[in-house]
């Protein structure tokens, strides 16, 4: 093939008088440099304006002719060439084309080549060959094969062959990692699927930690659950019985000689009682202290206010005692109770 041959003559632009170009530039800028416009002059400032845009206009048109003529014969030159080797782009878009699907249907042998043996290596180990499917890409350069582009080398086929033993124990592995977690949830009565998740991040020993752990923890949980539930049912126990012996309060009381104070009919049990104080968490510490002195229609009233207190946690003898406790020789009314305060 002939090689393009040209001869390029250089264009010249030559301008006439160049210094007195400058200096007539110099003249027009000097004269206007410190141009004022005012209001008594505008109309001719306006002229002014348009004068010197006028003669820039004039410049710069000339400049455009001039590159215009100038670059004239390198688009000519441009165009012929890229008319000219037309035949020659097409011809190389084509080869290129086709060194393309070329290559595309080579890889797409080698494709089938890989998955191929995978599909039979993975057989011998009943193994998914899906698992491989993020891994073939990496076996699939010109250099794992042959001459002829499909036949895989052997040091190809060994590597493989690892990548299938090494997913077989490690599946192995797993399934063992997740008979040990089965047996030790089984053991304790709880759900492995949570934990067999775990072996995705976690070691085996470090799920089965974990799982201990859970256990001892829901453990302490039924402990404290049963405790709660028992002092409930001591508490429960003691306000029925509070609540007996207010029904009982008909019957004629017995008083503590020293204090006044009605003693219960059907005390509650030494060890019963016991246990009441033994559910506490833990022993109070008291900062403060109120005398109160309370009136009661009758005992039942009496017997119910008391009752009261130890639904709220106060107990007779444990943190509260009954001073001056007596009957009245007259009853005593509101308007009374009322006198007597405001004299106090």
């Amino acid at each position: 093939m002939q090689e393009l041959q040209v001869r390029v003559t250089q264009a010249q632009v030559e301008i006439i008088d160049r210094e007195k170009f400058e200096q007539g530039i110099n003249a027009v800028v000097t004269r206007y440099e410190n141009y004022t416009v005012t209001a008594a002059t505008i109309k001719e400032d306006k002229q002014v304006l348009a004068d010197l845009r006028k003669l820039k206009k004039q410049i710069s048109d000339e400049r455009i002719k001039i590159k215009r003529e100038l670059s004239q014969s390198a688009d000519e030159f441009d165009g012929y060439i890229k008319t000219t080797s037309k035949p020659l782009d097409d011809a190389i878009d084509k080869i290129a084309q086709d060194v393309k699907e070329f290559e595309e249907h080579q890889k797409a042998l080698r494709l089938d080549t890989v998955k191929s043996y995978i599909a039979k290596k993975s057989a011998e180990y009943m193994i998914d060959p899906r698992v491989f499917d993020g891994k073939i890409i990496e076996y699939l350069k010109a250099t794992d094969f042959m001459a002829d582009g499909v036949t895989l080398k052997k040091v190809t086929m060994k590597s493989l062959d690892d990548m299938v033993t090494f997913e077989y124990q490690k599946q192995q592995e797993f399934e063992q990692a997740k008979r040990m977690i089965s047996g030790q949830c089984a053991e304790y009565g709880m759900n492995d699927q949570p934990y067999i998740r775990q072996l995705k991040e976690l070691t085996v020993m470090e799920v089965l930690e974990q799982i201990k752990s859970d256990y001892l923890f829901e453990q302490e949980k039924q402990k404290m659950r049963q405790a709660q539930e028992e002092r409930e049912r001591i508490l429960a126990a003691q306000r029925a019985k509070k609540q007996e012996q207010a029904q009982k309060s008909t019957e004629t009381p017995k008083f503590d000689p020293e204090t006044g104070e009605i003693l219960e009919v059907d005390p509650i049990p030494h060890k019963e009682l016991e246990a009441v104080r033994g559910a506490e968490n833990a022993p109070k510490r008291y900062t403060q202290k109120m005398t109160l002195e309370i009136y009661f229609e009758d005992t039942a009233e009496k017997d119910l206010f008391k009752a009261g207190l130890t639904q709220l946690g106060f107990d007779f003898q444990r943190n509260y005692w009954v001073n001056g406790y007596r009957r009245l020789d007259q009853p005593v009314t509101q308007e009374e109770l009322e006198a007597m305060n405001n004299r106090g």
